[in-house]
């Protein structure tokens, strides 16, 4: 199997992606994001659900969700109104967890 990376700035999905390649830039989806566990990425992501089973260095701001699945590596901080961390993981950042409209909350933290 060939390694993929790719290269970009507000990469926008509008379906369920799985990523197990290498991505640098910012990834906006406004389905479910699975970073597998072969993946690196390198930004921040924005979306509705993630399941990280690699590795993410930047933020994650899930309007619903956010599940860490050993053995998943984040440096970065969360936003999410549910977070899931299995054993194993290892999390190096801070975590929000809201309950309202996401968007809202990043506008009052600005």
């Amino acid at each position: 199997r060939d390694d993929v990376e790719s290269r970009g700035l507000g990469d926008v999905y509008k379906r369920q992606i799985r990523i197990d390649g290498t991505i640098k830039g910012k990834i906006h989806t406004s389905g479910r994001l699975v970073v597998g566990n072969t993946a690196k990425i390198e930004g921040d992501i924005e979306c509705v659900n993630v399941d990280v089973i690699g590795v993410v260095i930047g933020n994650i701001t899930a309007e619903a969700a956010v599940t860490l699945k050993a053995p998943a590596r984040i440096v970065g901080d969360i936003l999410s109104s549910v977070l899931s961390i299995e054993e194993g993981v290892f999390f190096d950042g801070k975590c929000q967890m809201v309950k309202k409209d996401i968007r809202e909350t990043k506008e009052v933290q600005k």
